[in-house]
């Protein structure tokens, strides 16, 4: 089953210890200070948010990247304004000034009217979350991207059991891919989780090593959401906070 964010014990500080991972949640939907937090951003951000022709589109990216900056800010007890970021070969970002998954990794997710930021230390780190919705054509998706385990073990499940069981799937998929910086690039056909035993890898592209090197955590982030979290390494503990009120005392 899988772990809700209130079964996890809660973020005292903002002090990562080796192996912990910080997960903070931010309620897009609050009344948050837009205009201070844009005004956190760089130029290219800036430029960035300009170019969204959607309002609500523009609004999720300004939160989801002013937030990011003033919880670095606080983990680095630095200026958020002042932080520059690295994109690595397929787009993973980066803290200025750090080799790729060394110093404080982050990773960030958002569906809908949440968003999730993972935080850790100096390893691979990847987050997914997703508001279950009608997928066009889930049965083609799936043909496209699970494996043949996995197409066997969702067609075996009740109807009303698939569209949880898709996005499980989905956002365990989704979270490996970013923890190694490929995006869908990955092929997610060739990553097999185990939803049973698990959830666990069974099989991912040899050039990500073996898939005991990984370990996957799902999370239950409410009603009608799923989450999932994903390390290199064993995952010995998770904390969660709320991003949503924490942004008044950042």
């Amino acid at each position: 089953m899988p772990v809700h964010f209130r079964q996890l014990p809660t973020i005292q500080s903002p002090r990562l210890a080796t192996g912990e991972i910080h997960l903070w949640t931010l309620d897009l939907a609050a009344a948050l200070d837009e205009a201070h937090l844009r005004r956190l951003l760089d130029a290219e951000e800036q430029a960035r948010a300009a170019r969204f022709r959607h309002a609500v589109a523009k609004r999720v990216f300004i939160l989801t990247r002013g937030a990011l900056r003033r919880l670095l800010g606080r983990y680095l007890e630095t200026e958020p304004a002042s932080l520059s970021f690295l994109l690595g070969s397929r787009g993973k970002p980066r803290l200025s000034g750090t080799e790729p998954e060394r110093g404080l990794v982050f990773n960030i997710s958002h569906s809908a009217d949440t968003a999730l930021f993972a935080l850790a230390l100096d390893r691979s780190l990847g987050v997914d979350i997703e508001a279950w919705r009608t997928v066009k054509d889930m049965e083609g998706m799936a043909l496209r991207c699970f494996s043949p385990l996995e197409l066997a073990y969702w067609h075996g499940l009740h109807e009303d059991a698939r569209l949880a069981a898709f996005f499980a799937y989905w956002t365990c998929k989704e979270a490996f891919a970013k923890a190694v910086g490929a995006g869908i690039a990955v092929g997610l056909e060739r990553c097999a989780i185990d939803l049973v035993n698990g959830p666990r890898l069974v099989a991912i592209p040899g050039e990500y090593g073996h898939p005991h090197d990984w370990e996957l955590l799902s999370l239950d982030p409410g009603p009608g959401h799923s989450a999932a979290l994903c390390a290199k390494g064993n995952i010995h503990l998770v904390r969660t906070g709320d991003l949503t009120e924490a942004l008044r005392n950042l």
